[in-house]
Order: C-alpha cells, then structure tokens, then sequence
C-alpha cells in the first residue's frame, strides 16, 4: 500500500519539476549541551585585513543542475602567514559588507566590515593538519538550496577577533526559487493531514498545489495557501536590521477525507 505525494507549483510559463518523494530535512547537533557553535564568532568584531598573499576560491560555480536541493562544495585556499585559529565561513546572501546592512535609522552601517553571521564555519586545518606548513589547503561544505547565493571568506584572529583576509566569488543554485522541504503535520480534524513547504515563488508568479493518491491510481490535487513575512514585520533590531534574511514563501495545503487502514 504506497500513497504518492506531489508538490507542485503552476508557474506562469511553466509548471516546475515535482517531487516524486517527501524527503525530511534533519538537523544534527554537535552538542546538545553548551554554547551554540556559531554564537563564539564575534562577526561585530571585524577588522579589514584583506592581503595579495592570501586566495581563496569555491567551486563548482552552479550547484543543483539535476534538481537537488543540497549539494557539496569545496573551497581551496592559500595564506602565506597561516595559523591554527584560521576559518573559513559560509555567508548567504554572498554580498556581506556593511555597505549592504541598514541600521534602524535608514543610515549605511560604516563598521564592523562585515555586519551579516556566516552560517557555517570551519576551520582552516580542519582537513590538513599541515596547514601552517603547507599554507594552503581544502574544505568542503554541503549547502542546501535557501533561495540566496554564496560566497566564503578566510578569516584569521580566531573566532573572537576574525580578521578578513580573502573572498571567494559567489555560488548559486540553478533554481534558487525551487519548491523544497516539505513537511507533515496533522490537521484539524482525524481524518486530515497538512502539508506544508518552502518556495520563491509568490502567489503571482505560481499557483501551489499538492498533487496525492493511491500510487497508480487517479491522483487528487488539494490547492494550497501562501504566507510571507517582511522586514518590517519584526519587532526590532537586529531582527528589523543586520540579522534579517528574506524567509521565501510558505505554502500550506490540507488533504481532507483521509480513512486508515484501507486495503
């Protein structure tokens, strides 16, 4: 006994690829106990320290060409003044600058240099012991598709006093707004289940629905409602400024009249 589950999305021109599977999205803890890993970067902190003598570039350039949402990514770098508190960090949008944030009283922020937190972080030697040796090395990221490019930056000072030293160029999805990350809950009655899901497409652009049923069956189609919110939406600072990140569409449909135990 196989139920199917399609989300769908009817675009303007096109319909967009389905899902033929719901796939969970699970987050792992390094430890459940303690300070959270990336509040020790004190990102406020930044200095410029941008040197001729330290590279770093992030490849492949397009992730997501067969339709994943996730993907590897491996970032190579070199630093002729190494050290063992060196780190790379992972930032969405690519462009980070200060020149990019606004302050609650519509004015540029001039400092820190960089006024948005990496999403990941790893260190520089995480993978080359040698690396204060060798002054070069490789990391690998797996990102998932958040609607936003990439970019990644080598920082020295350790996590409490992270010094830019170089930026890579920016990485993208190929379909940035794909619909992805579907959920189940149960609904309001027994007899229903909500399906809910991620995308960057607003009601304009798509007409989101999910598609369900026996496998090899008539399947049904259950329309969908979307929800957003925006930066002015939330209460204050950082939130309303330097900590805000565009949370895409959320697209919610219910499957009515569901019956257990059907043979």
């Amino acid at each position: 006994m196989v139920v199917v589950l399609i989300l769908g999305l009817l675009v303007n021109f096109h319909c967009t690829d389905a899902f033929g599977h719901l796939r969970s999205v699970v987050g792992s803890s390094a430890g459940a106990i303690g300070e959270q890993p990336l509040s020790k970067i004190a990102i406020h902190k930044t200095t410029l320290a941008l040197s001729d003598f330290a590279s770093i570039q992030a490849s492949p350039l397009l992730l997501g060409l067969k339709g994943e949402d996730t993907a590897w990514v491996v970032v190579d770098f070199v630093n002729e003044e190494p050290s063992n508190d060196d780190w790379i960090g992972v930032f969405s949008p690519a462009k980070f600058n200060a020149s990019n944030c606004i302050v609650e009283n519509n004015s540029e922020v001039q400092a820190p240099y960089t006024c948005s937190a990496p999403i990941k972080y790893k260190y520089a030697n995480h993978s080359n012991p040698d690396y204060t040796t060798t002054k070069n090395a490789s990391v690998r990221f797996q990102l998932i598709n958040q609607r936003e490019d990439f970019s990644f930056a080598l920082f020295a000072g350790g996590l409490s006093n992270p010094k830019l030293k170089a930026i890579t160029n920016s990485i993208a999805f190929a379909n940035p707004k794909a619909p992805v990350y579907p959920r189940l809950a149960h609904g309001k009655s027994w007899n229903e289940m909500t399906v809910t899901w991620t995308s960057g497409y607003n009601i304009e652009e798509a007409i989101p629905f999910v598609e369900w049923g026996w496998k090899g069956k008539e399947q049904k189609r259950s329309p969908a409602g979307t929800l957003t919110f925006e930066q002015n939406s939330m209460c204050g600072p950082p939130t309303s400024t330097v900590g805000w990140r565009d949370p895409g569409f959320i697209h919610t449909s219910h499957l009515k009249d569901l019956w257990p135990n059907i043979k």
